[in-house]
């Protein structure tokens, strides 16, 4: 009976991979192929949806929950889900802003989900990061270490765990509530939720994206104008005061020619 239920298990993996589109991406001169579900109906931005952890790993979790967001109106990329990639997915998230920004989506928001969230803050602390319109943390937690300070985030923050998540997890959100009170930071829990979400998911699916949906569009800037400087060109009907109004004196020069 168990065998049977693996081998449904394997098969439901290779069918959800199968029918997933390819988001293709070059890193360190390397082409790597990301799953992808593309918006429908309608669209309302694109989202990375990152799979924390110091090996790659599908979840199904993380895939109906991509399922559930393109159905909604939202294109979503998975990282650090298939082991078939060989480059860091925090390598990869620069490269995946970028192409998702060229294909002209008015919003880009990141899920981190579980482990190294300490990598997200840290690389969007960054002046020179890709700019994203917000940040969820999805039972986000990092083994490695807790930041001394809040990082400068330049982006709204949703922070989410489930009312009876893993200890870490939920001390982890605390500490960090009191260090983003500066910033636009909204901290829920979702209601007889563990950490996999098993029986949240329609709840899970209808926060974050009704949180999504308000933040502010991206706005192209527009480039910047050249101001050059011409000499100006003056004639006698562009004086302001003319000759024959002036107490005009004649120079010594003149009188004795």
């Amino acid at each position: 009976m168990n065998q049977i239920k693996w081998i449904a298990l394997l098969f439901c993996l290779i069918v959800s991979n199968v029918f997933a589109e390819k988001l293709e991406i070059t890193v360190e001169q390397k082409k790597d192929d990301l799953p992808y579900w593309i918006s429908k109906p309608v669209s309302y931005g694109a989202v990375i949806i990152v799979s924390g952890g110091e090996t790659a790993q599908w979840s199904l979790l993380l895939e109906q929950f991509a399922k559930g967001l393109s159905r909604n109106g939202w294109s979503v990329v998975l990282l650090n889900c298939t082991k078939n990639n060989s480059t860091l997915w925090i390598n990869q998230l620069p490269e995946v802003i970028s192409t998702l920004r060229q294909n002209n989506n008015k919003r880009i928001v990141l899920v981190h989900y579980g482990d190294q969230l300490n990598l997200s803050l840290e690389y969007f602390s960054k002046p020179q990061s890709k700019m994203i319109n917000g940040l969820v943390m999805l039972s986000a937690y990092d083994l490695n270490k807790n930041l001394q300070k809040a990082p400068r985030l330049r982006f709204p923050l949703f922070d989410i765990v489930g009312q009876f998540d893993y200890d870490l997890v939920r001390q982890q959100r605390k500490s960090r509530e009191e260090r983003f009170k500066q910033n636009t930071y909204l901290a829920i829990d979702i209601p007889g939720a563990s950490h996999d979400y098993q029986y949240s998911q329609q709840l899970l699916l209808a926060f974050v994206h009704g949180w999504m949906a308000k933040l502010p569009e991206f706005e192209p800037q527009p480039p910047p104008i050249l101001v050059s400087y011409l000499e100006p060109v003056y004639s006698s009907a562009s004086l302001i005061l003319s000759i024959d109004e002036l107490d005009y004196q004649p120079l010594v020069s003149q009188i004795n020619s």
